[in-house]
């Protein structure tokens, strides 16, 4: 059943503003500088907190050094883009909150599902670009920048190489200098 509250509209500058009553916002999890998306459906408005989601691949750095020394992979990866995917080993969903990144996916090996779980707190470098474990025009053909994030995994940073597309998009590394944006805040 929903949930009913009052509130009234004000005039700033040419916009009309209406408050979010703190129950509303606490119910949401909202909070200043969260981005929320509104619409309008047989005269009623919906507001709903805005979370990001993407279609990802990626590898922990260890699983691309690993697959280095794999010339059938390494082939693959140099063949397929700009169109194809890079070298990876996980594939799945990306979702960002205000605090948090979850990952879920499938382990393109074992063919086990994977969830993967950070705070942005916890994030300790993002990086577009390329660098000593994927290798410009050695691991790549250079074409999609992967995205790489160092976190805090309890007292052990990890490091994971992310490629992302919109849900409807077909090229993995399209998304990744928005997600950039979106972890830095």
């Amino acid at each position: 059943m929903p949930l009913k509250f009052e509130g009234s509209v004000m005039q700033v500058g040419n916009s009309l503003r209406i408050t979010i009553p703190q129950e509303i916002a606490k119910h949401l999890n909202l909070a200043r500088g969260d981005a929320v998306e509104l619409w309008v459906e047989n005269g009623t408005m919906v507001v709903e907190k805005k979370v990001f989601s993407y279609d990802v691949i990626w590898a922990f750095k260890e699983d691309i050094l690993e697959s280095r020394s794999n010339i059938v992979e390494n082939i693959k990866a140099h063949l397929s883009q700009p169109l194809g995917v890079p070298l990876y080993r996980y594939k799945g969903q990306l979702t960002i909150e205000r605090e948090r990144v979850t990952i879920k996916g499938i382990d393109a090996v074992s063919k086990e599902a994977v969830t993967l779980l950070f705070f942005l707190e916890d994030v300790e470098d993002v990086f577009l670009g390329w660098d000593d474990t994927i290798r410009r025009w050695k691991d790549t053909r250079a074409w999609i920048r992967p995205l790489r994030i160092i976190f805090k995994d309890f007292s052990e940073s990890k490091t994971i190489y992310i490629y992302a597309k919109k849900l409807e998009d077909s090229i993995y590394g399209r998304e990744n200098d928005n997600i950039v944006k979106i972890v830095q805040k």
